[in-house]
């Protein structure tokens, strides 16, 4: 399904409504589940790395991980690629 949000598709969702889907709403807790165990185990390991070769540089700042931060981290620098290679032109 889309994620469209724009007002009429939001109204017809809501005249439309049905009732949850409890497959997917498993499916949706273990996602987070999965994500939430994944970024925990795996930020602590980097973490622990990079303080063992690279401690006076990192001092105690935390290397962070978590799935959803990759594309994010995409969506940040793909507009400040745009952003960099935008040319003014006049308007008028």
């Amino acid at each position: 399904p889309s994620a469209n949000r724009s007002p009429v598709d939001l109204l017809r969702a809501m005249d439309n409504l049905g009732h949850p889907d409890i497959c997917q709403a498993h499916s949706v807790d273990a996602r987070q589940e999965i994500d939430l165990r994944l970024g925990c185990a795996f930020t602590r390991l980097q973490t622990q790395y990079f303080r063992a070769h690279f401690g006076k540089q990192l001092g105690k700042l935390t290397v962070s991980y978590g799935p959803c931060q990759f594309p994010t981290l995409w969506f940040c620098v793909k507009r400040h690629c745009e952003i960099e290679a935008f040319v003014p032109v006049p308007f008028w």
